[in-house]
């Protein structure tokens, strides 16, 4: 049986694409090298920021690049193509239409397995750029799938942004106490379950080891349904 590739949109942002892959790699069931995913990986960082385009669309429009990247992957032989970036997904229709090869999406998939593992959901917290957040792509899905959704409020995603551009992307000490917070904020709202929809933020999780069920990470589910839709088993 022929090996499935997995082809990465990347560079949106550099940390998220690189830690996406070690994801994959961790959570692959695979005794050996070749047991493993193989994955065509475009870091490409020069891509324009999604969010600002969102907010204001006289900045740099990001779309065209992504599809000549998604192009790439295609002509590389890859089987399924995926964009470790919650808010570039703002765009996923357009990709999608630019190539043949199947894109998976990373907001049906964290909502799917949100359902699958958060006993009683019926109301969904999300925390993602202010990008994601105005676009209401998390909103639209969560409707779709008859849930309720929370948001931050304008002060609390104003520091949430604070906390993704000028921590997590420019690599310096994340404000654990002031994330966990706004984490707190959204429970006392009515949520039952907490999306990290911004893929900076998965990182937080990794680096302060946040295992909690009611803290749902879209990179990790992206991650799993990678693995599986190549033909490979998660690590137990």
């Amino acid at each position: 049986m022929k090996e499935k590739i997995l082809g990465v949109l990347g560079g949106v942002g550099p940390l998220a694409t690189i830690y996406f892959a070690d994801l994959v790699i961790k959570m692959t069931d695979a005794k050996n090298d070749q047991e493993h995913i193989a994955m065509v990986i475009l870091n490409h960082a020069t891509i324009p920021d999604r969010t600002q385009y969102i907010l204001d669309n006289t900045k740099p429009n990001p779309l065209p690049v992504m599809i000549e990247d998604a192009r790439k992957l295609q002509a590389n032989d890859c089987d399924y193509i995926v964009i470790p970036c919650n808010t570039a997904h703002y765009f996923f229709d357009e990709i999608q239409k630019s190539v043949d090869v199947p894109i998976i999406n990373i907001l049906e998939e964290t909502v799917s397995y949100a359902e699958r593992t958060v006993p009683n959901l019926k109301c969904v917290g999300i925390l993602a750029t202010e990008g994601t957040v105005v676009s209401g792509a998390y909103q639209s899905v969560l409707e779709k799938h008859g849930l309720q959704c929370r948001v931050p409020s304008a002060e609390d995603q104003k520091s949430l942004t604070n906390i993704i551009y000028n921590q997590v992307k420019a690599g310096e000490r994340v404000d654990i106490c002031e994330f966990l917070r706004i984490v707190g904020e959204l429970k006392k709202a009515g949520s039952e379950a907490v999306i990290l929809g911004c893929t900076e933020l998965s990182v937080i999780k990794e680096d302060f080891h946040l295992s909690r069920v009611d803290i749902v990470d879209s990179m990790e589910c992206l991650a799993r349904a990678s693995i599986l839709l190549c033909g490979k088993k998660i690590k137990a």
